[in-house]
Parts: C-alpha cells; sequence; structure tokens
C-alpha cells in the first residue's frame, strides 16, 4: 500500500486523565503550558519553535490526549517541516511532517469521539469526518495540511493514494469555515486543482478561483500569493504573473500582522529561492 498506518489502525491508547484543578500537577501543566505558548510566540526562531514543541509533547505526556495541544502540535510541525526544513534543504523533512499528520489524527479523535468511533471501526475517513464541528477546524486544517505535504515528498503513487482523503478533508474545513486561517481553504484549493492533472481532478479555472479568493479576503497572507506563482502562473507559462506575484510578497512588510511574523518572512524566503530560479521554471 502507498498509505501510512493511521493512529485508529494501531491498538488503542491508554489516555492519562488530567490532573485535578490545585493539584501540584495541575500546576505544573499550567507552567508547562504557559512555557510552550511563550517559546510559540517567538517562533521566528528555529529553537523557539522546537522548545514549544517539546513543551507541548510534554503535556500530553502528563495529561494525554488534549485535543488543542494536539491541533497546536500538528501545525508546529507543519511549520518545522513545510518552512525552516524545506528552506534549508534538510533531510528528514517527510518524517516531520509525519509526526504533524499523526497529531492531527490524534487531535481529531480528541475532540470528537464520534469521528474515533467511526475511523475505529475502518470507516473512511472521507465520510468519519462529517462527525468533526467547528471547533476541530485546527486539528482537520493541519492534518489534512501535512497529510498533502508528506505525500508529495513521498511521490505520486502516495498522493493519489490519499487525493480523496484529503480533498474530503479540506472540504468539510471549506464548509464550515471557509476564512479558517486566512481563507487557508481557498488557498488549499487553489493549488490542489493547480498541480493535479486533469485525470486527477485538475482544473486551472478552479485554481484562479479559488487563489482569488484567498488573496481577495486576506492579503496579508504572503503564502497564497507564493503558491499562485509556483503552482498556477508556472503551469499557465505566465511569466509576468509569476514576476508580480512574487515581487509583491518581497516588497510587503513582513512584520504587519504580529501573529503572522514567522510565516510570511519563510514565505518571503520562499519567493526569494523562487525568484532566483526562474530561468529554469520558464
Amino acid at each position: 500500500s502507498a498509505g501510512r498506518e493511521a493512529v485508529w489502525e494501531r491498538d488503542g491508547q491508554k489516555l492519562k486523565a488530567p490532573a485535578e484543578a490545585g493539584t501540584p500537577a495541575a500546576e505544573a501543566s499550567a507552567t508547562l503550558m504557559g512555557d510552550a505558548d511563550a517559546a510559540w510566540s517567538q517562533r521566528t526562531d528555529r529553537a523557539q519553535l522546537e522548545a514549544a514543541i517539546a513543551a507541548w509533547e510534554k503535556l500530553i505526556e502528563q495529561n494525554g490526549e488534549d485535543g488543542a495541544v494536539l491541533a497546536k502540535l500538528s501545525r508546529a510541525y507543519y511549520l518545522l517541516g513545510d518552512g525552516y526544513m524545506r528552506l534549508a534543504g534538510e533531510d528528514g523533512m517527510e518524517q516531520t511532517l509525519e509526526k504533524g499528520v499523526e497529531y492531527g489524527e490524534r487531535a481529531m479523535m480528541a475532540m470528537s469521539p464520534q469521528f474515533a468511533e467511526r475511523v475505529r471501526a475502518e470507516e473512511k475517513v472521507e465520510d468519519a469526518v462529517e462527525s468533526l464541528e467547528k471547533n476541530a477546524m485546527g486539528a482537520v486544517y493541519w492534518y489534512a495540511s501535512n497529510l498533502g505535504k508528506f505525500a508529495a515528498e513521498k511521490g505520486f503513487t502516495t498522493q493519489l493514494f490519499y487525493k480523496d482523503r484529503i480533498v474530503a478533508v479540506m472540504t468539510r474545513v471549506l464548509e464550515l469555515d471557509p476564512e479558517f486561517f486566512y481563507a487557508a481553504p481557498h488557498r488549499y484549493f487553489g493549488a490542489f486543482y493547480a498541480k493535479a492533472p486533469a485525470f486527477a481532478g485538475g482544473d486551472m479555472d478552479k485554481s484562479r478561483e479559488h487563489f482569488d479568493i484567498s488573496i481577495q479576503k486576506h492579503p496579508e497572507y504572503l503564502g497564497t500569493k507564493v503558491l499562485l506563482a509556483d503552482f498556477w502562473a508556472v503551469k499557465q507559462d505566465d511569466k509576468a504573473l509569476f514576476m508580480k506575484m512574487l515581487d509583491e510578497v518581497l516588497a510587503a512588510d513582513p512584520n504587519a500582522v504580529p501573529e503572522l511574523v514567522a510565516e510570511n518572512r519563510i514565505e518571503q524566503e520562499k519567493a526569494r529561492q523562487l525568484k532566483a530560479n526562474v530561468d529554469e521554471l520558464f
């Protein structure tokens, strides 16, 4: 099989009960959470991102499956793998993204006992995802994002294996919260429809429509323009649009939105690397 073993395909996990309020263990957990969140706020420094991951993982070890913390870990591993490791050209990105997939799986199960029951009964994720509600969209989105990048690292066979699952999961996010993470569902489908060949659902018109919606709603998230340049403009052989999008990204102030400084700096570096390769792409 081209797929990986999902958490729900393994033996059931025995979860620790959260520490009772007012106990030393609960106070220690609160301190650990504070340390993790403080480190995450400084994730422009890779070492701080890794410190946040370590603290959240310790918290899960101590207190069991907290869906919100697991979703944070899924997002953090995505940033580490698709951000810092990709830009550095490091080995091990596939394994890092797979950790993000696993934490996303665990987060979805923790946030919806009904979803957990359905997938453990071997129901397809594509169908069981209807059990997940808006409060779980962080878990759902980062799971699918990690899975898509993990599959891309594994190769085309794995991408085809997971295509229907990722589309179904992202469609659920689009249905429930199209504004999630700066119109991320539209950003995803912009890239998906551009990257997929026609026989696997590719559609350049749909791609551009989703990209345009995402950019119109949230131009402050620079990654959308990078994806439009990388996937749509290259495939359409539109060098002028490619350069326009990347120049706009590079001219933007990455510090304009405090909560996006790390992500936008990374997207600017991706833009620099893409622009440096323009003669190879066109």
